[in-house]
């Protein structure tokens, strides 16, 4: 994993990121000390409000996300040239922080040092990074398992839980339901011009991506070298 920025000027100098008009992004951001960024559906629900709200002033596409408690993703696309998707991301994190210390009586920075930012270069690349992210609580619940082979039950179970999952694309992309953030046509468009079959196609894939352990390839792919 790359290196976490934020340090002294002593040890290290901040790395410039090079945003651009059409660029795609990969999005971490942890909450401090990786403790719990959410405590309720409240919380949650603010901060999907805020990002209604500031997609009305930052043009950034929001293309897959996944909210957990203690750390969020995002795959952005940079739309305008003077606007930058950390603009975007600095905005609603201010606003949230400022929530949640109002609301629980807490001082101090509600985020880990600046979001972990890894540019996407290839669009064959998309399809795989925001199954990745539209699948992290899943993935994480696999990584946590003892045993090396999971059951097809426990396996749809997961796949169900992802799908009821109001916190992150995964429903938006198999057309359950519209959420006012997420564009979805781009990436389904890499599947088939036929929106129902590239939905479904979708959904196969993210199986197989899973099951064949490739996220593991993904992970690595934004991770690797991310600043």
């Amino acid at each position: 994993m790359g290196t976490v920025l934020g340090l002294s000027p002593e040890i290290t100098m901040r790395q410039i990121r090079q945003f651009h008009k059409g660029g795609f992004w990969h999005i971490l951001n942890r909450g401090v000390a990786k403790t719990d960024i959410f405590r309720c559906k409240e919380d949650y629900n603010f901060y999907l409000y805020k990002i209604r709200e500031s997609l009305k002033k930052y043009p950034v596409g929001i293309h897959a996300f996944n909210f957990l408690p203690n750390h969020v993703h995002y795959l952005i696309e940079q739309t305008e040239e003077e606007m930058s998707p950390n603009k975007f991301i600095a905005s609603i994190h201010t606003s949230l922080g400022n929530y949640i210390n109002r609301k629980y009586t807490r001082a101090g920075h509600l985020f880990q040092n600046r979001c972990k930012v890894k540019n996407i270069e290839e669009d064959k690349h998309l399809l795989a990074i925001s199954v990745y992210i539209n699948f992290n609580k899943v993935l994480e619940k696999l990584q946590q398992k003892e045993k090396s082979v999971i059951s097809d039950n426990e396996l749809q179970k997961l796949f169900k839980e992802a799908e009821n999952d109001p916190w992150s694309s995964y429903s938006i992309y198999l057309g359950l339901k519209e959420d006012g953030i997420t564009e979805t046509k781009f990436i389904l468009s890499l599947l088939s011009d036929d929106i129902k079959k590239a939905r479904e196609e979708y959904k196969k894939l993210s199986k197989e991506l899973i099951t064949s352990g490739y996220f593991l390839k993904t992970r690595d792919l934004i991770f690797g070298g991310q600043s």
